[in-house]
């Protein structure tokens, strides 16, 4: 609702309540039964106005002629509605300017004189025009005033962009001190760790997991507890189903060899009316009723701060994918202009030059800038792709090798092996950056014919490898960064990276890149996986 709109509501319930106390005092009624019926009359209005959107000349229109005749025809019993029908004058010029300044004059005028006059004659012309004379003029110079207001809304171009700014400002600041002093900060592993320790001990369950479904997107693995909990839980279960449309807490007994986990517990993570998540327990005993409810509220506590780290991630997601557009957009539009302004020079300089020697030289140097040129727009490439809750791992990374096989002399093999599931945006968004490094190591290093992209996904685990059959790796220089940067990645998602410089595809020293998220499951029956 627009400050506009708040201000007609607010306006239209003080002015109403003022004169039905006036009325009810005066004890009159003829005034009490006019007063209600202009409240119903109002209370119309104001619903069309909110349905629709916005005041509507209309809807104005109809609400001052009812209220005008309600007036007109009971005077002088209802002079106490005479204040209603200066606001709504106030209003039709503040929504609707000069117009809505006429119309309010034109059906007072009808309203309170000329239909009533007509129904008796016109002969109490003379007292009925003095008496309500003043107050049509006041209406007139209050819809004015309704005008002049609306104009100082338009005079500040951007004023409310500029609001906007400052509250997304004020609030942004907020949220750093307030990070700051939380005791699980905002990381959604560390939160959802903490929520899966809180469900043991109530349950002593024998495995857990948290699935939480970013916007847009499908439930995904968070969180798992329990050697081999993974295996055993999964967000497709039916009873997680049931609990994420129930919005409840649902049990249910599962067909399992193994007896510890037949009984399975889902527990809605709830944030008012909307769903943030589910917790999922399996357990030897089903939970009785009594702890299910304690652990309930425990789990309400929990989901606000869970929601607000997700949101966080989201956010810082977001100014990351920002950043790095405007990187991209930054090489196309400065440095990849230049260099391929340099190289129509230098094919100038080639066709112009009578020393042969000169103009091989300068034919080698045009090779070299086309081949910048092409390595500047994978970079801008490598910079725009990315996961996203519409476009998973797969298809970023199928995006991604394609464009370089058809940009460079590689013949690129891709498999894949995807779960229905999908990995953790934040998981997704580390392999595929590993991939890129990895790849465009081999394609500008290696002097390598073929590349073998093999990814297998299966959440929380997952597992990426990258080889060529290249010249395999040589000492690094004191100013290359890339294996670190894949390690600290590696790292941020705790995954293990391999990378390995031996003989490869036709008898050729290759280099393999391998990624393993989860590669044991677990890390114990009390450790905590996350993905």
């Amino acid at each position: 609702m627009s400050q506009r709109e708040q201000v007609a509501v607010t306006s239209r319930i003080f002015c109403l309540a003022a004169i039905l106390g006036v009325a009810l005092i005066v004890r009159d009624p003829t005034a009490i039964q006019a007063v209600v019926a202009v409240l119903v009359v109002g209370a119309m209005s104001t619903y069309v106005s909110f349905a629709t959107g916005g005041t509507a000349l209309l809807t104005l229109t109809a609400e001052l002629l009812v209220v005008s005749l309600v007036t007109g025809l009971t005077y002088p019993h209802t002079t106490v509605l005479m204040p209603y029908l200066v606001v709504l004058s106030v209003l039709a010029g503040l929504f609707r300017s000069l117009p809505g300044v006429l119309v309010a004059i034109a059906a007072q005028v009808v309203g309170l004189l000329l239909v009533p006059l007509a129904a008796e004659g016109f002969d109490p012309l003379g007292p009925r025009a003095a008496d309500l004379a003043p107050w049509i003029l006041t209406t007139v110079g209050t819809g004015l005033l309704g005008m002049w207001a609306r104009t100082l809304g338009h005079g500040r171009v951007g004023g409310d962009a500029d609001a906007q700014y400052e509250s997304a400002r004020q609030l942004l600041t907020q949220l750093r001190s307030v990070a700051r002093r939380l005791s699980a900060g905002l990381d959604s592993a560390g939160i959802a760790a903490q929520l899966m320790e809180s469900v043991h001990d109530q349950l002593e369950d024998r495995y857990t997991a948290v699935f939480v479904r970013p916007s847009g997107s499908i439930l995904i693995p968070l969180a798992f507890r329990g050697m081999g909990a993974s295996q055993v839980l999964s967000p497709t279960d039916p009873i997680v189903e049931r609990c994420w449309s129930e919005m409840q807490p649902v049990q249910g007994v599962v067909p399992s060899g193994n007896r510890d986990a037949r009984h399975r517990t889902a527990l809605p993570l709830r944030v008012g009316p909307r769903m943030v998540g589910v917790v999922f327990s399996s357990c030897a005993e089903p939970a009785t009723t009594n702890a299910v409810e304690a652990l309930m509220r425990e789990i309400d506590a929990h989901s606000l701060r869970l929601e607000t780290a997700l949101v966080f991630d989201e956010i810082r997601s977001l100014a990351t994918s920002d950043e790095r557009q405007r990187l991209a957009r930054e090489i196309h539009d400065g440095i990849a202009q230049e260099v391929a302004s340099l190289g129509y020079v230098v094919d100038h300089l080639a066709s112009t030059t009578g020393d042969e020697e000169v103009a091989d030289s300068l034919r080698d140097l045009r090779g070299e800038l086309s081949r910048v040129v092409a390595d500047l727009r994978l970079s801008i490439f490598d910079l725009r792709s990315d996961v996203t809750p519409t476009n998973g791992l797969g298809s970023a990374l199928s995006d991604y090798v394609r464009q370089v096989g058809a940009k460079s002399d590689l013949t690129v093999h891709l498999t894949l092996d995807e779960a229905p599931t999908r990995l953790a945006p934040t998981v997704e968004g580390e392999l595929l950056r590993i991939a890129q490094e990895a790849v465009t190591n081999a394609r500008k290093h290696a002097s390598a014919h073929n590349l073998w992209v093999d990814c297998w996904t299966d959440p929380p685990r997952a597992r990426l490898v990258v080889r060529d059959d290249g010249t395999g790796m040589s000492a690094g220089r004191d100013d290359s960064y890339g294996i670190s940067i894949m390690r600290e990645r590696a790292q941020r998602i705790d995954a293990t990276l391999e990378i390995d410089s031996g003989p490869g595809p036709s008898q050729r020293k290759g280099t393999v890149v391998q990624v393993t998220v989860a590669a044991t499951s677990l890390l114990s029956d009390e450790g905590l996986m996350t993905s």
